[in-house]
């Protein structure tokens, strides 16, 4: 049967679209903000001017394609195809059984129990990146993202290896990741170029880059085979549990594609929601001392522990916050597999549809004044009253991101060890830009001056 058309939706044309393209690769939020606000939440799009594309920030219409009806919407051929080729063939990339068989077991690295476990590997990595902060400092002004570049790599890298991971091998790691990043959203953008991109041996030389930066894990991988005895990292969770299926470990090589998909995602993740997080907090300093304070309540002279991180109520709001200003994953995609049909809006088999995370979380119907940084949004009884899907900084639905929790506790240890001990001011005074890449970054640089209380 034919497909029927999509109706109903604004769209973009195929000219406006197209003109479009040299501004999306530099910046997309701004292209996709200008239409929501000129057509609503959801409108037809043309990537690089030939990819019909729906976009919407409706939380309603990324409720049903997220949660209620995710069966018909696999991750679209950008995940499937474009990032199979840096990645394999992992958790983020798949679907069914298949999927599901792997979420099933890397999802008790994450549970409550598990996160305690590895609170000490985090406390570890934060008491050695203090030292080199409290350095950084002394000196004056302080990028505060190179910072946390540095901060959630080594702390996702040790929750995932362990101790043995080498710190200048998790730095090559991130700049390889960086690299891929950007020549991916060139083929996403500007698909017209795949040719030359063949031809004229990038593709060649950026799987040049992966394979130097998969040998670093096989390494780790081969290495922890040979070693006797047990560790709280999950590697060696992954290693040693069987599926339950059929009682058998998973193969090396799928292990060597599961543990890269999490430092890739958990190290941009975590990066990006920090160094957001601190640069709302230099720019509107009155809530670092409601921080600051209740840090004390919590904690006292007390050791940091999982469930005391928790308590921190304030805190926990302002992060909300800044992840909703500038929330980590700023879009996800999706592909319809058969014909559906949402709210009168056609979308025929086949059709990309992005639950556009930055419009949602600006949408105006949703959220009052949504330009102003107000953590008071996320109090109990007024959370309550916020649509479920009009705040998914770690996406929504059966797929939402497994290490939302690592994230969240990261951060939160990170924000404590430096308020307690420093007051924030912004050197920038021009409102950052937005870089958005896979991941929602800032234009440039951010430079905070830290003095000590």
């Amino acid at each position: 049967m034919k497909a029927s058309k999509t109706t109903n939706i604004p769209k973009i044309s195929f000219t406006e679209s197209f003109i479009d393209t040299k501004e999306m690769v530099k910046n997309p939020v701004e292209i996709f903000e200008k239409y929501r606000k000129r057509l609503g939440p959801t409108f037809e799009f043309r990537f690089g001017g030939l990819r019909k594309t729906i976009v919407t920030a409706d939380p309603e219409f990324l409720k049903y394609v997220l949660k209620d009806n995710n069966d018909n919407y696999t991750k679209s051929h950008i995940q499937v195809k474009r990032f199979v080729e840096f990645q394999g063939v992992g958790l983020t990339n798949t679907h069914g059984d298949y999927w599901l068989r792997q979420r099933k077991l890397l999802s008790m690295g994450f549970t409550r129990s598990r996160l305690s476990e590895i609170l000490p590997i985090q406390l570890k990595v934060l008491n050695d990146f203090m030292i080199s902060f409290d350095q950084a400092a002394e000196k004056g002004k302080v990028d505060i993202h190179h910072e946390m570049v540095k901060f959630t790599l080594l702390s996702v890298g040790k929750s995932l290896f362990g101790s043995q991971m080498k710190e200048d091998e998790l730095e090559k790691f991130a700049d390889a990741i960086a690299e891929i990043q950007r020549f991916i959203v060139k083929k996403v953008v500007q698909p017209y170029l795949m040719p030359w991109y063949a031809i004229s041996g990038q593709n060649r030389k950026y799987q040049n880059i992966r394979l130097e930066a998969d040998q670093i894990i096989k390494n780790y991988v081969n290495k922890r085979r040979m070693e006797e005895g047990e560790s709280s990292d999950i590697l060696d969770l992954i290693l040693n549990t069987p599926y339950k299926d059929t009682g058998e470990l998973m193969s090396d090589e799928k292990v060597m594609t599961e543990i890269l998909q999490l430092l890739v995602a958990g190290n941009e993740t975590s990066t990006t929601a920090s160094t957001w997080t601190f640069y709302i907090l230099a720019k509107y300093p009155e809530h670092t001392d409601k921080i600051r304070e209740e840090i004390e309540r919590v904690f006292g002279n007390e050791k940091v522990n999982y469930n005391r991180l928790h308590q921190l109520e304030y805190t926990i709001c302002v992060l909300n916050e800044a992840m909703r200003v500038y929330p980590p994953f700023w879009m996800i995609d999706r592909e319809a597999i058969k014909d559906d049909e949402f709210n009168g809006f056609k979308i025929p088999a086949g059709t990309t549809v992005v639950p556009y995370i930055y419009g949602a979380h600006h949408n105006e119907e949703f959220w009052e004044n949504p330009e102003v940084f107000d953590p008071s949004r996320f109090e109990a009884k007024k959370n309550s009253e916020v649509h479920p899907f009009a705040h998914i900084p770690f996406g929504g639905g059966p797929r939402v991101c497994i290490g939302q929790n690592m994230a969240k506790m990261q951060i939160l240890l990170v924000m404590s060890a430096v308020i307690r001990k420093y007051h924030l001011t912004l050197i920038n005074k021009e409102e950052m830009g937005l870089h958005a890449m896979m991941l929602l970054k800032p234009e440039g640089p951010i430079f905070i001056e830290f003095k000590k209380v």
